[in-house]
């Protein structure tokens, strides 16, 4: 049996930002979710919207339910974020975006803040951008290292960004931050998409591995449920468990097809993944 627990299993929003957040955590509770990553967009959280206080609210909400919040991750691939924008104001708005949600992971009490590179024009050299995005992490990580909270930092697909896509660009930053506060994240389909394995991710960051969105897929990008895919699970939850990997395990669904009707891919997902644990 592997040494993954079914307890590491995390529900996301995501998919059900069509309805109150309450109806997310209500519905994350009564199917035996532990965990919960916190999406931070519009009308769940969003940072520009929402007072500090109604962070401690959210706290609040989520510890009534017997439940613990692992990550936040503000919205940063549809809204007009970009922490390696050539324009300084849209560079300058994400840098602040982040800063603030910093603050909003302390009064929530979520450890992890997830990050991604943003990226550069396509049809220019990405030299430039890396280094807007690099500098730009780094005012970031600063102030998460003087408030106590840790970034994670997520490779994109190569539509999302020309940045970080694989195992080895996400080495080459941290090297370059050299924060304490700037871990990794592992996503199963962007991890997918650039033909790596989960393997290739522990050789290159290790024990950085912190928090993994563990979603079926398929070339394209897409982020699914369980069964609606064809990645190999039973081989991530086996390296996990052989890496002795000990984070959150996340259900991120991104696709349309889940937004008005949202629990079943979450409980399917909590159920198949539950039955390849305590058989691999």
């Amino acid at each position: 049996m592997t040494a993954i627990n079914p307890s590491q299993l995390c529900g996301m929003n995501f998919h059900y930002f069509r309805h109150p957040l309450t109806r997310f955590l209500d519905d994350a509770a009564a199917i035996g979710l532990t965990k919960v990553e916190i999406w931070g967009a519009s009308p769940h959280f969003y940072v520009d919207d929402e007072p500090l206080s109604a962070a401690r609210e959210l706290k609040k909400a989520i510890r009534e339910r017997g439940m613990e919040l692992v990550c936040f991750t503000p919205e940063q691939c549809i809204y007009p974020i970009n922490l390696a924008s050539r324009e300084d104001a849209v560079r300058n708005r994400s840098i602040r975006y982040f800063l603030d949600s910093l603050n909003a992971c302390v009064e929530m009490e979520s450890p992890y803040l997830l990050i991604t590179p943003g990226w550069g024009y396509a049809d220019e050299d990405a030299g430039p951008a890396w280094r807007r995005s690099a500098d730009a992490l780094g005012v970031v990580a600063r102030h998460a290292e003087k408030l106590g909270v840790d970034l994670l930092l997520e490779p994109l697909t190569p539509t999302e960004s020309n940045i970080i896509n694989t195992s080895a660009d996400l080495r080459r930053m941290l090297d370059e931050l050299s924060s304490p506060s700037v871990k990794a994240i592992l996503d199963t389909v962007a991890m997918a998409v650039v033909g790596e394995t989960v393997r290739d991710y522990v050789a290159q960051v290790g024990a950085e591995l912190r928090h993994v969105h563990l979603i079926d897929g398929d070339m394209e990008g897409s982020h699914l449920a369980w069964g609606d895919g064809f990645l190999p699970l039973d081989d991530y939850i086996r390296d996990l468990g052989d890496s002795g990997y000990t984070g959150a395990l996340s259900f991120e669904f991104t696709t349309p097809r889940y937004w008005l009707d949202p629990l079943p891919p979450m409980r399917k997902s909590f159920e198949v993944v539950q039955k390849v644990i305590h058989t691999v």
